[in-house]
């Protein structure tokens, strides 16, 4: 901020700066915007981005907005992102969006969860109520979490970096706030599903302990940011695993020794999680016997994804690795194959439709201290509606997920360079991963031992074959991201599809 805006502070008010920032972000943030990890729309065309809403009042010397923004692509589609912009001073500000000047104010605008005001603002706003409202910004904070805030307001804000599709501010191991950057209208399942396995005593998730929504003109609420406990741990799943699976390749970790106890007591937290959520009190959440209409569902999805699968690879036949282009009239017919193995769904008629964590892999669980797991992140899939991702489900398709996720661990292992092209390396990976896969389906079982419930066929066969509809299912969608993002990655899920090509 400039000498003559800092020192006329009654002149230049919020509605000048809500100006300001509309005329000075109106060219710079289409750009900026195809920049950032989290913008889940690139490729798509930006026509025009404007601010539809902030929320400006002063922090400090500096400005913040609240901003929602509306984003509008060249086909006439449009969507809104939740955009905390900061104004401040410019002089060293590697992160500036874009520079505003008039004659009395001269800054810079930047990302506001950059900068080390904004967690302690944010903490402020839940300090004092268990709901506040700000116009159409409501600040909730669950019952007795006031010394917990309290308690994080003095300690240190780090912006976490790894996530894709959120940002994420953690309070020393206090608290987490996650902001969803792309907004949609209704309740989202992380918040929902937090709240609704307290009820019930699941404690193998973070706690809630907070929420920010925004109320559009139409009187639609969206969800803006959760809050939640510190889980205590020694690293995500994947990267946990991944240091496993190096030591095994390496021949310094045998699973039999410890009988792959780590990939057993995932199955079984996964299946403590599973008989949780089917046992929550509420409308939402209540099960529901699979029926006819949504077996004939996922038969049709699947099909449909078999020949949307062939189509995308012979569409980008240029850009695929030489391996598949020489066999593609093998894949194809391999991929044809396949469509056999979608009547496992049929076999689970009579199971019961649960809520599903619906993104589940490695990356969505914590390694704890104690050699036990927690579970995060129940967002869903973040490319489907709210609507789509609060579906019940069947409860193989987290299964399938965690699956699909050794699999792709093992994978990863053996693309390190030192063991590439070790043939002892790989053959322990392969067998980590038989090894891991039954181990944890073993404990998955174990865990639903604890309710009479029924969510998945009790038939060792039928439930295979249901597994390996929801595991095809998977894989398909897997071949078609690669295909679209990672061509060089397409062997890991074809690799499981299609075992004989690459014999």
């Amino acid at each position: 901020m400039s000498s003559s805006s800092a020192s006329q502070p009654d002149v230049i008010d919020a509605n000048a700066i809500h100006s300001l920032l509309r005329g000075a972000c109106a060219g710079a943030l289409p750009d900026w915007l195809e920049q950032r990890r989290w913008f889940a729309d690139k490729g798509r065309g930006i026509s025009e981005v404007i601010i539809e809403h902030a929320h400006v009042e002063r922090v400090g010397i500096d400005w913040l907005a609240l901003a929602v923004v509306r984003v509008t692509f060249v086909d006439g589609n449009a969507a809104r992102y939740l955009l905390p912009l900061a104004l401040s001073g410019i002089s060293g500000a590697a992160e500036v969006t874009t520079v505003a000047a008039t004659d009395d104010i001269l800054g810079g605008i930047a990302d506001a969860t950059e900068k080390p005001w904004f967690g302690g603002w944010l903490l402020d706003q839940f300090a004092g109520a268990t709901e506040q409202a700000r116009g159409p910004w409501v600040f909730a904070a669950s019952a007795g979490s006031g010394a917990e805030i309290a308690a994080a307001r003095k300690s240190s804000m780090t912006a976490l970096r790894a996530e894709q599709s959120n940002s994420s501010l953690r309070f020393g191991d206090i608290l987490i706030v996650k902001f969803f950057r792309r907004l949609q209208p209704g309740l989202n399942p992380d918040e929902e599903v937090l709240r609704a396995l307290a009820t019930v005593g699941f404690e193998r998730v973070p706690r809630y302990v907070g929420s920010v929504s925004w109320r559009s003109g139409d009187g639609a609420t969206h969800a803006v940011a959760l809050a939640q406990g510190f889980v205590p741990n020694i690293g995500d799943g994947w990267t946990w695993m991944l240091q496993r699976l190096n030591a095994v390749a390496a021949g310094t970790t045998d699973p039999q020794v410890d009988q792959f106890s780590p990939e057993r007591l995932l199955g079984r937290r996964t299946g403590d999680l599973h008989v949780a959520l089917g046992a929550i009190q509420e409308p939402e959440f209540t099960p529901e016997m699979a029926d006819g209409a949504g077996i004939d569902e996922n038969l049709q999805r699947t099909r449909a994804a078999i020949e949307e699968t062939i189509l995308l690879l012979q569409e980008r036949t240029s850009q695929l690795p030489d391996y598949l282009i020489t066999r593609m009239p093998d894949a194809i017919s391999g991929l044809l194959a396949l469509a056999e193995r979608i009547n496992g769904y049929q076999d689970e008629v009579n199971t019961l439709r649960i809520r599903v964590h619906g993104d589940y892999h490695l990356g969505q669980t914590l390694r704890t201290p104690n050699d036990d797991w927690a579970i995060i992140d129940f967002e869903g899939e973040p490319a489907r509606s709210l609507e789509e991702r609060r579906r019940r489900a069947s409860a193989l398709k987290d299964v399938a997920g965690m699956l699909r996720s050794f699999a792709y661990a093992r994978g990863a292992a053996e693309r390190v360079a030192e063991i590439a092209a070790t043939p002892a390396a790989n053959d322990r990976l392969q067998n980590w991963e038989v090894g891991a896969r039954r181990a944890f389906l073993e404990g998955y079982r174990q865990g639903l031992a604890s309710t009479t419930n029924r969510y998945v066929p009790e038939d060792d066969a039928a439930f295979g074959r249901a597994l390996a509809a929801w595991e095809l299912d998977k894989a398909l969608y897997e071949v078609a991201y690669e295909a679209r993002n990672r061509p060089n990655w397409l062997e890991l899920p074809l690799r499981s599809l299609l075992p004989d090509l690459f014999d």
